[in-house]
């Protein structure tokens, strides 16, 4: 056996990736630390890769986990080189790690189904997922000439594994051959959805919709197409970094997108960069997608603009004015007058709720306003309803560690949106829009109390700009 000397080994070994797109490559890229926590993303993907049908998924996660790195994990509009700082990276690196730990966790405990009875429906197939609930279950079957198939789904609500996270799931498995085996599945923060599995006459694919949590609301779908040794999952995220090169420079694509599996095409909003993150102004586009080496391809692009828009104020009376959360969660916020004024700044009633899909009421919060002078902004105080003949609505208690609860509202002008900094009243216009970040943030980690006791609920609220409607 020939020894190679150590020098020479290092010589014929690849160059470790570092963060070479920023304007200290050279310290960072010598940084041995840096170095070494890549090298434990490295095996932690190949980890992932031993439990995870998913290649496609992988693949791609692994792309952006190598180009962040390359950045430095810094962003700007021109993604020009910054300066990489390499404490930051390291951090960075670790959550990485973490993050494709737990998707390794959540898919080695994924089990085939012993039968699709009633417990199907009753029990989670991912152990890794605490405080699991099957939210619903079911068959699809589709494709004819050869390719018919049929899929079992589970979609699941829980908690990651150890991390007190909200988790959403749908698994799916194939039933057609002699024993059940799973095809794959999606998980997220946000929403998952029903799968859905299309034969368009050419070709058969199974796709399991989700959304991500957060203002972006971006996908988090997986796509597996049928080919003739099996499910093969299909990239559906490289596309989008195509789409900015042929977008005209100014307008993006800043949320998710609804696919249509019959030929896989996509029509979706575009954003200003002058925009609002809720308010699409730029027109859409139209993509049809090529599948190439696994991954969803732009084909044909298709591009609408809008002309420029100018903004227009809410014509409507305050007590009519409804403003709606711009996700599928079925928030809405609106103004009353109570009886008796809560306070001398302000003769509004805020009312906040969420209700379900069969319009029941999940739950509904009240607060007043306060305002304060100079440069100060509105908060919102919580009461604890609309008061009576004889008394007005009272201030909840706070609690230990509060922070102000700011509210945030506009108007619209000819050339754009105008900040309000003073508390609504009766008298006053309806905003146009409303912000409420530090409400989102509450919801979150105070939550709500639980119905039937217990800890408090966490409520996922979008922290987003909601936009008015107006009564008729």
């Amino acid at each position: 056996m020939i020894l190679l000397p150590a020098l020479l080994i290092a010589a014929l070994s690849p160059a470790a990736p570092c963060p070479d797109r920023t304007t200290n490559a050279a310290a960072l890229c010598a940084n041995r630390e840096i170095a070494a926590r890549w090298a434990d993303v490295e095996a932690a993907f190949k980890a992932w890769d031993k439990v995870d049908p998913r290649k496609a998924v992988m693949a791609e996660r692994h792309d952006e986990a190598l180009a962040d790195l390359r950045r430095g994990f810094e962003y700007n509009e021109e993604d020009s080189p910054q300066e990489g700082n390499a404490d930051q990276i390291v951090e960075s690196l670790g959550y990485v790690k973490s993050e494709i730990d737990g998707l390794t966790k959540i898919a080695a405990s994924i089990r085939t189904p012993a039968g699709f009875g009633p417990d199907f429906a009753r029990t989670c197939l991912a152990t890794a997922v605490e405080m699991c609930v099957v939210e619903a279950a079911g068959v699809l079957n589709a494709g004819e000439e050869g390719r018919v198939r049929t899929v079992a789904w589970q979609k699941l609500s829980g908690l990651e594994p150890g991390g007190g996270i909200p988790l959403r799931m749908a698994i799916a498995w194939e039933l057609t051959g002699d024993a059940p085996k799973l095809i794959g599945f999606t998980s997220t923060e946000g929403e998952a959805a029903t799968p859905v599995l299309v034969d368009d006459g050419e070709k058969l694919v199974l796709q399991l919709p989700a959304r991500t949590a957060g203002t972006g609301e971006g996908n988090a779908d997986t796509l597996y197409l049928l080919r003739a040794d099996g499910w093969a999952n299909i990239g559906m995220n490289g596309w989008k970094y195509e789409l900015r090169t042929r977008l005209p420079k100014g307008l993006g694509l800043w949320k998710g997108v609804e696919y249509s599996l019959y030929g896989i095409s996509s029509s979706f909003s575009l954003w200003r960069d002058s925009d609002a993150n809720c308010c699409p102004t730029a027109g859409d586009a139209f993509a049809t997608f090529k599948i190439v080496n696994d991954r969803l391809a732009i084909d044909t692009l298709e591009i609408n603009p809008a002309a420029a828009v100018q903004v227009k104020p809410l014509s409507c009376p305050i007590l009519k004015a409804t403003y709606r959360s711009p996700w599928p969660t079925r928030f809405t916020l609106h103004f009353e007058k109570p009886v008796l004024p809560p306070s001398a700044q302000s003769d509004m009633v805020a009312v906040l709720e969420q209700t379900d899909e069969d319009d029941k009421l999940i739950f509904r919060k009240y607060f007043s306003f306060a305002g304060s002078n100079g440069l100060g902004s509105t908060t919102l105080i919580p009461v604890d309803g609309m008061g009576d003949k004889e008394n007005p609505p009272q201030m909840l208690p706070e609690q230990e560690g509060e922070e102000p609860l700011y509210f945030h509202a506009f108007i619209g002008e000819p050339n754009g949106l105008k900040y309000v900094a003073e508390p609504p009243m009766l008298d006053t216009p309806a905003p146009l829009g409303v912000f409420m970040p530090d409400l989102a943030r509450s919801l979150w980690y105070d939550g709500i109390p639980a119905p039937k006791g217990g800890p408090p609920m966490r409520v996922d609220m979008p922290r987003d700009m909601w936009m008015g409607d107006c009564a008729e």
